[in-house]
Formats: structure tokens, sequence, C-alpha cells
């Protein structure tokens, strides 16, 4: 058996899974194997990724139609022989330190699962955004990716745990799936793993709008449905969660269409008895970046006064 089973989906990557896969091989680990899982790509990355096969016999390499990412990253926890698996998406890259770091970590502390922190980093490596995990309840919240940790296979397969395939949330679920099972969590403060600032990825999703397709709310239940009762920290991430898909996917919207959604929301939230235990602003959730704690305590702030149309008008650009 190797020790770990690293697991990289691989869709129209062709310009930056090279310097995935690189960093990769550069480990100062070496006892892993790489799952590259190519879904269904229409650009060169397929044929990218069979030139780095031939180089090292740890590369395992599938090819299949589109299935998205949720089913592809079951597909590779399904192939994975590692006692523990990592995630990494197609254009970011680690430390050459990482896999050794959280190996080390997770197996020390004999852990289901090990949390770090990352860099949000360009191409010309200027760092965006580090965030660095501090030992609280609420750091399992702050990065629900499913990069830049490390679990345990055996616990994610006993407790049948997968992504979820949904529109949204996918990662969030998987995540959160784990934490309803009560898992031993180890946290970190070491950071090496480096999420690529690709802008043409972003410049494509900041476009989305309010899509009718998507429900959050049906990504919310599923969330409940782990869950018998929602804990302090749950019920604030839930709250946190509703307002960044607000003024992320609303920003396009409709004033009408906005606030139409924001309603929906709280009528169901309301139904569930979900709401904030406590301040934006509160130490319970230490580590959570101030730029976040002040965008939700604003938000709820002009919730409270009923100015959330008023903010519509000039927020939303549809």
């Amino acid at each position: 058996m190797v020790k770990v089973s690293i697991i990289v989906p691989v869709y129209n990557a062709s310009k930056h899974v090279g310097k995935c896969i690189e960093s990769i091989l550069a480990q100062t680990f070496a006892d892993f194997e790489l799952i590259l899982i190519n879904d269904g790509s229409t650009d060169d990355s397929l044929k990218v990724i069979e030139t780095y096969r031939e180089k090292d016999r740890r590369i395992k390499i599938i090819d299949q139609k589109n299935q998205g990412v949720a089913k592809t990253r079951n597909k590779g926890m399904q192939l994975a022989k590692g006692k523990y698996i990592a995630f990494v998406d197609n254009d970011d890259y680690l430390d050459c330190d990482y896999i050794e770091k959280l190996y080390t970590i997770i197996s020390s502390n004999k852990g289901d699962l090990v949390l770090t922190g990352y860099r949000r980093i360009t191409k010309d490596k200027k760092i965006l955004h580090l965030e660095k995990l501090k030992d609280t309840p609420w750091s399992k919240y702050i990065i629900t990716a499913p990069w830049a940790k490390m679990y345990r296979t055996a616990f994610l397969t006993q407790n049948k745990i997968e992504f979820l395939n949904y529109p949204i949330g996918e990662d969030v679920y998987f995540n959160l799936s784990i934490y309803a099972k009560k898992p031993k969590i180890v946290t970190d403060s070491y950071i090496g793993y480096n999420w690529f600032y690709n802008e043409e990825s972003v410049s494509n999703t900041s476009q989305k709008g309010l899509n009718k397709k998507v429900d959050i709310l049906t990504f919310i239940q599923y969330i409940l449905d782990l869950y018998p009762q929602t804990d302090e920290f749950l019920s604030y991430y839930l709250i946190r969660y509703y307002i960044w898909y607000l003024l992320f996917s609303g920003k396009n919207a409709t004033k009408e269409e906005f606030v139409e959604e924001y309603k929906r929301i709280k009528t169901f939230y309301h139904e569930k008895d979900i709401k904030a235990k406590f301040s934006p602003l509160s130490t319970k959730i230490k580590g959570e970046p101030l730029r976040n704690r002040l965008i939700v305590f604003i938000f709820l702030m002009m919730e409270k006064i009923h100015l959330i149309p008023f903010f519509a008008c000039f927020y939303c650009k549809g």
C-alpha cells in the first residue's frame, strides 16, 4: 500500500496542469500515487498529462467523458490505494514539502483529517491573500475546499463520504459530511498550498448571476439532513454562506431578482430556525478574516433595518 493518494481532476487545464504535476513530482515525500482524471477535456489536457506518465510510474491516468468535478473526485477516491488522500486542483501547485508535512502531521497525531492554510497567488507570484489557520473550533469552516487538507482513506470509506453531485457546494457538502461523523481533526498553521488566481476562470464565474436551475435551498437542505440539529458554529456558517451566495451570484441579477431570492432564503431559514447565535465580531470565530466579518456584519445590519431592497438598487447590475 502506498502511503498517500493524490487526486487531481483535470478539465481544460492544458496551460496550467503541467506546473501542477511538476510540483507534485518534486515533493520531498516520494511514497505516493498520483491519480490524474481527465474529465472530458476539449483542449490538449490529455496529451499534456500523458507526457508525464511516461516519465513517472507513480502516475495513473483515467480518461472519461465529462461528468463534473464531484463525480470525478468520487472516482478518484474509489481508485485510491493510499492510506491517506490529498486533493489538488489542476491549476494549483504545491510547495515541495507539502505532502511530507501533511503526512507527518496526520500520521503522528493519528488523525482522520488535517487542516492547513493556503496562499492565493497570481502567475507573477504576487500573494493576494494568505490564510494561516489557528487551532480553534471555527477553523474547519474557514476553508471548505478539499485542498490544503489530508484525509484518512479508511475514515472516508467507512463513513461512505462522497462529494455531492450538485452545481454548487459539492466541496462544502463533502467536508460537512465528514464533520458530522465526529472525526479527529488536527489543525496546523503550515502553509504549502498555492491556490492559483486564474484570471480566465475568475472572469467567467463572475458572470454567473442567479441561476434558477441552481437552488441554494436544495443545497442547504442537503446540509441540514446531515445534522440532527445545528450547533452555533454551523448556524453561523449557514448565515455566512447565504450572504456570500447573494453577494457573489446576485451581483449580475436585477434588483427584483435579488430581493426575491433574498426573501425566499430568509423565509426558509426562519422555517428551519437557522439564526446566528453570536455576532460576526465575536471572538468565537477566532481566525476569521476581518474582511469576512465586516461584510457579514454590515449585511446583517442592513437586514435588521430593512435596507436590503435599497442596497440591491445600487449593488445589482442586471
